[in-house]
């Protein structure tokens, strides 16, 4: 999953796989966060892999947390994952074009589709 991150005035919604995969790290950077003036609120959702934080902006910058967060590794995405999902995607598009040529090649006979796979 590529991080997510979703701002309004007075709350930071993170959501990534680091959250997901590393909840030890996460909960210690929550306890430290909750300690911060300002901070009215921290609600980790371990399983969705998202932490949403509720601050007063008088006080705290979004800014600040924003940077904090990413300095903890938050919004690294997962590399792995995302060569899994590319690999998913291109074996797919190869196996639904072979079924397709399959497909057409019954449908219209050999020999149109010796036409048609030329002029593809």
């Amino acid at each position: 999953m590529q991080p997510y991150i979703h701002r309004t005035a007075n709350r930071l919604r993170f959501r990534s796989d680091f959250i997901r995969e590393h909840p030890k790290e996460v909960k210690e950077l929550i306890e430290q966060l909750e300690k911060i003036e300002g901070i009215t609120s921290v609600r980790h959702k371990r399983y969705a892999g998202s932490v949403a934080i509720v601050f007063d902006s008088n006080v705290v910058d979004a800014e600040v947390l924003m940077e904090t967060v990413e300095s903890h590794g938050w919004l690294r995405s997962s590399q792995r994952k995302e060569l899994v999902e590319n690999a998913v995607r291109a074996g797919t598009h190869t196996l639904c074009r072979g079924m397709a040529m399959m497909v057409l090649k019954k449908a219209i006979g050999p020999v149109a589709m010796r036409v048609v796979s030329s002029a593809v």
